[in-house]
């Protein structure tokens, strides 16, 4: 069972209801998180935001039946599932935005010199950033799959990749 935010609610009143409301409602605002977001663990995440949000509407939430507080509860969840989903998409989005920007740098980068020239340089790079250079343009791999290889997440294995372009360059500028 997931933490409630016992922590932000004032009065002992007030975080028993939330803590009933958790046991009565959570199960059904968990899985109508996850039938949108196909993804358990971001539909705990939206199970502790949809219980985070209603603390401010404790009192309100006290006035209604159990059949309407159930219904407010499931339509909160749709509404956070669905903010999560589009700032997931949004994400991805940007990722891939930069993913095609970088990939077109590095082949721009490289246009001018010879194969040669690219070797000498790729050889003077550390062998983890010969492999990102290796796994994302030879082998097409994605940079989660890479991050996977190496151990490390996938935010690190951009950066690491960054910095393996930001050298070659300098390294083909000297030579």
């Amino acid at each position: 069972m997931l933490e409630l935010p016992l922590s932000a609610v004032s009065g002992d009143e007030n975080k028993t209801f939330l803590s009933r409301l958790y046991e009565l409602y959570g199960a059904a605002v968990l899985n109508t998180a996850n039938q949108i977001l196909n993804d358990r663990q971001q539909a705990e995440d939206v199970l502790q935001d949809t219980f985070v949000k209603i603390i401010p509407l404790l009192e309100r939430l006290r006035e209604l039946d159990p059949d309407e507080r159930k219904g407010y509860l499931i339509q909160t969840a749709k509404h956070v599932s669905y903010d999560k989903l589009r700032k997931i998409k949004k994400e991805k989005k940007a990722a891939e935005k930069q993913l095609e920007a970088s990939e077109a740098y590095a082949s721009d980068s490289a246009g001018g010199y010879d194969a040669d020239t690219l070797y000498k340089a790729v050889a003077q790079l550390d062998e983890r950033e010969r492999y990102v250079i290796y796994a994302r343009f030879e082998a097409e791999l994605t940079y989660e799959a890479v991050a996977a290889q190496l151990g490390v997440s996938e935010g690190n294995a951009r950066q690491i990749m960054s910095r393996a372009l930001k050298k070659l360059r300098e390294l083909m500028k000297g030579e």
